[in-house]
């Protein structure tokens, strides 16, 4: 079953006496569980109690509860978080006993990250399986994603343009979480709706004037001093790196397209690009090599890796090293034996 399912089918059907959610997005882990919670109320469950699956984890208190249930409660709700969805031996056995014979004065949800092919065929999952619903809580994917950010949006009483759609797509493609924080900080505006493009980088950017379009405007003039203040200041004060690396991959892009040539003035236009900054664009893509592009390109899958994956890698040497890049390529060696060292 799909997360998309979920809510009709309990309000349909009724809670579960076990039901299992696993993905790969903390906020549709998440989303599944207040669904849960909610038809629990509905069908006056007032008791839950939430358990974390550890190396000390006591599996016997699956078969506890039901005997320690409140005196207005006839049944309780519990939920297990898998972290690793590793039960080990013990827990394998103890999900095995509970199947077997699911109690009635008990709801159970497992909540776990998405299965890898070996735990999908394992006998503790295939038992799970039989015995209750198995709902899916996955990322969609980039093209489902528009379509997920207008279910969202009207969520939170955000109407958006089909561009701005797009635009936080490309701000927050595998960060469900940053999106939905972004959707309600909309929600707090009174701009007009539906929001445009515009209107949603207006409402993204800092309160000082070191935000990143200021930092977008160094870049292009090279002006390698002022690009590192700025990129001090938005580190300092907690940027969205989502908005920074869509910044940074859109000049990318940029540049790539200025230095295929051939353009007229629409094209620039589509670019982002307007008259008034045409020379400073043209300029800015001579100083850049093709050799340096290249490296650039590999720099910001780095960065999206550091940022969507946990990669571990320094988000602010990163940047730098981008920016040095983007400004004076030349000083890139410098940079390397200084930073890399």
């Amino acid at each position: 079953m799909q997360l998309a399912e979920l809510d009709q089918h309990l309000k349909s059907h009724g809670l579960p006496a076990l039901l299992c959610v696993f993905g790969d997005t903390p906020l549709l882990l998440d989303d599944a569980l207040q669904m849960v919670r909610a038809q629990a109320r509905a069908q006056g469950i007032d008791e839950r109690t939430r358990y974390i699956q550890d190396s000390q984890f006591d599996w016997s208190r699956l078969q506890e509860q039901g005997a320690n249930l409140g005196l207005f409660s006839s049944v309780r709700l519990v939920e297990l978080d898998l972290p690793e969805a590793k039960p080990g031996r013990e827990g394998a056995e103890a999900l095995k006993r509970y199947c077997n014979e699911l109690p009635e004065d008990q709801i159970l949800v497992i909540t776990g990250p998405k299965l890898k092919q070996e735990q999908l065929k394992a006998k503790w999952f295939q038992l799970l399986q039989q015995a209750g619903p198995v709902v899916q809580a996955n990322s969609p994917e980039r093209r489902q994603l528009p379509a997920f950010i207008q279910q969202r949006s009207q969520r939170h009483q955000v109407t958006l343009t089909s561009d701005a759609v797009q635009l936080l797509a490309d701000w927050f493609e595998g960060n469900l979480l940053a999106l939905d924080q972004e959707l309600q900080k909309l929600a707090l505006t009174d701009l007009p709706q539906p929001l445009t493009p515009q209107a949603v980088m207006d409402a993204a950017q800092d309160q000082s004037r070191f935000t990143v379009f200021a930092l977008q405007d160094a870049i292009v003039a090279g002006d390698l001093k002022t690009a590192l203040k700025r990129l001090q200041r938005l580190l300092e004060e907690e940027a969205e790196v989502a908005i920074l690396n869509w910044m940074l991959q859109r000049e990318l892009q940029k540049i790539e397209r200025l230095q295929q040539g051939n353009l007229g003035p629409r094209d620039l236009m589509s670019l982002g690009i307007w008259r008034n900054q045409e020379g400073a664009y043209h300029a800015f893509a001579k100083r850049i090599s093709r050799e340096h592009l290249a490296r650039l390109s590999r720099l910001l899958v780095r960065l999206e890796y550091a940022f969507k994956r946990d990669s571990g890698e320094d988000f602010a040497t990163l940047y730098v090293h981008a920016v040095v890049l983007l400004c004076a390529p030349d000083k890139e060696p410098e940079f390397i034996s200084s930073c890399y060292a």
